[in-house]
């Protein structure tokens, strides 16, 4: 069975990005915007891989922080991303227990492959080359 990712966001445009890609590897995800419930949607199901929008609204530091340190949730891959401008987010969010902290762009990349370590055991992507087509 996939596992499940959870995913820490309130910006319309990664929520639908990151829908699109659980959808793809048909991993259950489940969103939620107040970092206040981090603890608790990772310990719903099998929860695998949490993805963090460090850039949120609300602080999630503390929240990545009782996720990390929770006896049933300190196990769980946490991914943070940020603006490359924000450099203090890339910090903070080692500092609060992240694995993995990169800019957006470098997170946009590494997505699918993310879900396909984390959620789905054992799979692997094959990346096919673009057939061209026939010119007429």
């Amino acid at each position: 069975m996939n596992r499940t990712v959870v995913v820490l966001a309130d910006d319309l445009f990664w929520k639908t990005k990151i829908d699109h890609a659980t959808k793809s590897a048909q991993a259950p995800a489940v969103f939620i915007s107040d970092p206040a419930g981090l603890v608790k949607a990772a310990e719903m199901g099998k929860t695998a891989l949490v993805l963090v929008d460090l850039a949120i609204r609300q602080d999630p530091f503390a929240a990545i922080a009782s996720l990390k340190n929770g006896p049933k949730t300190k196990g769980i891959y946490v991914v943070g991303w940020y603006e490359h401008v924000r450099k203090d987010l890339e910090k903070k969010g080692t500092a609060a227990g992240c694995d993995e902290v990169m800019p957006r762009s470098a997170f946009s990349q590494k997505l699918a492959d993310l879900i396909m370590t984390h959620a789905l055991p054992g799979a692997t992507r094959t990346e096919e080359e673009e057939k061209e087509l026939p010119e007429e």
